[in-house]
């Protein structure tokens, strides 16, 4: 016992003295990075068994379909309050826990917009003769205002800074899906199937880890309402980015047809799961970061950019060199997308940058900033992407990604080098 709170003692004193290079807590960050870690292998492993189920099982047609229809989901979502998870942790960990439950009231109201559009979309594919795709869409509609509801829950888990707990519901979630998917793929190329487990899933698993999690972790009755209200401020902006993020595969899919898209979808594919290692270091550090006084902030976010930054670049080179080997061996009849998967790995570099830029903006409430971000950033993506793409194709949708992140960063450093403290 004695041996092992040496051995315990020793490796805290590591992770100290390692701070003075990370310029981090790192006890805390191991603490919390660890689960968070576990989260994302899970989410790695998971992920990718379930593509290859896709990539061997299902036609390509088929697979650029039935993403299609997630692409529409993606885009119907940024009708919603997205902006509510990232207030939510704020509130939560300055101790307002009851604005859970108004941000889950807020968010289901808020929800007819996103069902009354999937409506309404369905009913134009179904005009068009595509049943499949209509019902698909209509299936999205509904259930999305409850899957972003009720998966506040793990925002509420972060704000308390329980990573534990936050980690293990959502891999219960994440399991139950991905064998959910597997089963039906395996049984069925049909579309809407396909879509319908997808979302029902999705839905009865939000719906049950929201309980059981407020069950177990019961959140106080403080409630910060303002708050609220600046999540839809932070709603609309995201909107603006939704339809930027989803833009190209929409048109991918109108330019080029079900079979490309789908091979688009493999070669953003990896580097997506390493743009999602991001997010953990950036949830672990919102609760910390709010507790920070501007000036501290700022300090800590450009220092923190310069070395993620730095490490990301070592990434993206090994992810460049070893892709065509991983695809040979997973995906093998996706080799066509090997190269425009490294292509777009490059992008990979500005995201580090661009998410913390974003989270200092949002804690410092500079609304009037998030906006002139979001519009010239966004206005920049919508352009490059119609241009690339009716021109180069599937070259030009991930060249138009790299591009779009480039220069998002570029208006970030400079509203962030002006701002005046």
């Amino acid at each position: 016992m004695e041996k092992k709170e040496n051995t315990d003692g020793m490796f805290v004193q590591l992770l100290r003295r390692s701070e003075k290079f990370f310029k981090t807590d790192m006890v805390y960050v191991f603490k919390q990075g660890l689960w968070l870690s576990v989260g994302q292998a899970f989410a790695l492993v998971s992920g990718l068994a379930l593509s290859i189920i896709f990539a061997g099982v299902l036609p390509k047609e088929v697979y650029g379909n039935y993403k299609f229809v997630l692409t529409i989901g993606g885009l119907l979502s940024g009708l919603s309050l997205t902006g509510l998870g990232t207030v939510i942790v704020q509130a939560v960990a300055r101790g307002a826990e009851g604005t859970l439950g108004e941000g889950v009231r807020t968010h289901l109201f808020w929800g007819g917009i996103v069902t009354s559009a999937g409506i309404v979309t369905a009913l134009y594919y179904y005009t068009q003769g595509n049943l499949q795709l209509a019902l698909g869409i209509a299936t999205a509609g509904l259930s999305l205002p409850i899957i972003g509801a009720y998966s506040l829950y793990g925002s509420f888990l972060s704000g308390r800074h329980n990573f534990k707990a936050n980690t293990l519901y959502w891999s219960m979630g994440q399991a139950i899906n991905v064998l959910v998917m597997i089963v039906v793929t395996l049984l069925t190329h049909n579309v809407f199937l396909l879509v319908l487990a997808y979302y029902l899933s999705q839905a009865l698993g939000a719906l049950a880890l929201y309980f059981m999690a407020t069950k177990r972790y019961k959140p106080n009755n403080v409630r910060d309402e303002s708050i609220i209200h600046y999540a839809k401020h932070i709603s609309v902006m995201n909107l603006f980015g939704t339809l930027a993020n989803q833009l190209d595969k929409i048109l991918v899919f109108h330019y080029l047809g079900a079979v490309e898209l789908a091979v688009y979808t493999f070669a953003f594919a990896l580097p997506e799961q390493l743009k999602g290692s991001f997010k953990n270091l950036f949830q672990i550090g919102l609760p910390k970061f709010a507790a920070l006084s501007p000036l501290q902030l700022r300090k800590s976010i450009l220092e923190k950019i310069l070395r993620l930054t730095s490490y990301t670049v070592i990434l993206v080179a090994l992810y460049i060199f070893f892709s065509p080997f991983i695809f040979k061996m997973l995906f093998p009849r996706y080799l066509d997308s090997v190269f425009y998967s490294q292509i777009y790995s490059l992008g990979l570099l500005a995201i580090p940058g661009i998410s913390l830029f974003s989270t200092y903006f949002q804690l410092r409430q500079q609304t009037r900033t998030l906006y002139k971000l979001n519009v010239i950033g966004n206005v920049a993506t919508i352009i490059l992407t119609f241009l690339l793409i009716k021109n180069f194709g599937l070259l030009g949708a991930v060249i138009e990604n790299g591009l779009s992140w480039l220069i998002l960063f570029t208006i970030n450093a400079y509203y962030f080098a002006t701002d005046k403290i």
